[in-house]
């Protein structure tokens, strides 16, 4: 019963996952280069992007509060990170959609967040999370906190927010950017093959490194 009632659950929220990925705007201008933007670190800092990649290979991995498929692809990021982490070379950063304090309580399992902590544990079989978040200033939805809902799901400039400065449809969405800033890999979505992902960014990233 335990077992059948998780993949009711699983179903559900890839179900959810998948109606709000349907219903984003059509109207988005996908990118080719490192946007000029600013960004928020973790703590409030404010940060340039393209500072941020300035002669690295940069990769950039989208994601939100509650999203099975994002927290799935968790497991297959921190791997990467932990890969290239001592690489000059490389910029590795994720970007969220939820409201950076509500991010800040959920990376500390704070009480509140408990629920999303579990479903987070459950999808990436990780019990820590370790990544560099940063968020886009005026992006910053929100989510159940103690069995209060705050303004539901979307943040209240939804123009201010990754999937329309980037121009993509659908979470998690991941980029790589040359040295020179231009994108040279992009891919929406994760259907948990971790080995398979690995391997498809390393074929990109790789060389990239290895550019001049």
């Amino acid at each position: 019963m335990k077992h059948t009632l998780s993949a009711i659950l699983l179903f559900l929220l890839f179900a959810t996952f998948t109606a709000k990925a349907q219903t984003a705007s059509s109207k988005k201008t996908p990118i080719t280069t490192i946007p000029d933007i600013d960004l928020l670190d973790i703590n409030g800092k404010a940060v340039k992007l393209r500072d941020l990649a300035k002669n690295k290979v940069l990769f950039i991995d989208n994601w939100f509060i509650p999203c099975p498929p994002c927290f799935i692809e968790m497991k297959m990021l921190h791997d990467l990170q932990a890969k290239y982490a001592g690489n000059k070379d490389f910029c590795f950063i994720t970007i969220s959609r939820t409201d950076r304090e509500i991010v800040k309580k959920f990376i500390a399992k704070d009480p509140s967040l408990k629920k999303y902590v579990d479903q987070y544990q459950y999808f990436s079989t990780l019990d820590h999370f370790k990544l560099p978040v940063y968020f886009l200033p005026g992006c910053d939805a929100k989510v159940e906190l103690g069995g209060k809902t705050v303004h539901g799901l979307q943040p209240d400039n939804p123009a201010k927010c990754a999937d329309n400065v980037f121009g993509f449809e659908g979470f998690p969405a991941a980029f790589i950017f040359d040295k020179q800033g231009k994108l040279i890999y992009n891919e929406i979505g994760y259907d948990g093959k971790h080995e398979a992902a690995m391997a498809k960014i390393e074929e990109v990233l790789k060389p990239a490194l290895a550019a001049k």
